[in-house]
């Protein structure tokens, strides 16, 4: 294993200490990549949730500096070519890591004629990522450290010994998410389907842009559905809704 620095150490024990605090799963996403861009600075962190299950939600936390039109367009393409990254072939394969570097998976020749580079990779500087994988039944879930250059072997070996923090807050944050799920599925029994869908996000704190885009419908729509929402749980607002649900 790669020797690491002290000033190595001293920013791993801060990320480990964080991840200690109790982690709500609609959060996750957010404070992991705020948190891995502290343990790895001038790296592109991005945090990958796909439900497979349904293909409804493809959740896409990272700290690229985009506007509202360029991540929509961003994440509207990563539901079209995601599966283009062999990291998913890696996983269907039965992969599981703990970290996995992309460039172990396919030669760079190969990876560049993929839409998904020449898409998602290139207009951001990317050529190399690093993951580390999370268990999440009917999920992927993945945690990426991207970078124009080679993860050297140092950052490799930090990011070893936090993978395994990383997946037991991710597993935490899973297993608590399953005792709130059951009052909100008791409410959605009033609700259409689709009220149900987006009752459902609203649970996950989702904004109602948000739930748009989730949904591939108009922002007005969501808010329609929201409003028939609140009128039906007899609400003020969506946040009594989502606590009394």
């Amino acid at each position: 294993m790669n020797r690491l620095s002290h000033s190595d150490y001293s920013r791993l024990l801060d990320y480990v200490a964080a991840l200690q605090e109790p982690i709500a799963l609609k959060d996750f996403g957010s404070l992991i990549v705020r948190l891995t861009s502290n343990l790895f600075p001038g790296g592109t962190i991005a945090f990958d949730q796909i439900e497979e299950r349904s293909g409804n939600y493809y959740g896409f936390d990272h700290n690229i500096s985009l506007d509202a039109a360029d991540q929509a367009r961003i994440h509207a393409r990563l539901q079209e070519v995601y599966q283009e990254n062999p990291i998913y072939a890696y996983i269907q394969s039965g992969g599981k890591g703990p970290i996995v570097d992309l460039d172990d998976l396919m030669p760079k020749r190969d990876f560049r004629r993929t839409e998904f580079y020449q898409d998602i990779f290139r207009p951001h500087g990317i050529n190399h990522q690093v993951s580390v994988m999370l268990s999440r039944e009917g999920w992927i879930s993945t945690l990426t450290l991207n970078h124009e250059r080679p993860l050297c072997e140092r950052m490799k070996t930090l990011l070893t010994l936090a993978a395994r923090h990383i997946r037991l807050a991710h597993r935490n944050a899973c297993e608590t998410e399953q005792f709130i799920e059951v009052p909100r599925i008791l409410t959605g029994a009033k609700l259409t389907a689709r009220e149900q869908e987006i009752f459902h996000w609203m649970g996950h704190g989702k904004r109602n842009s948000e739930i748009a885009i989730i949904l591939g419908c108009a922002v007005r729509t969501v808010e329609k559905h929201v409003e028939n929402i609140l009128r039906k749980t007899s609400a003020e607002n969506r946040t009594s809704a989502v606590r009394n649900g």
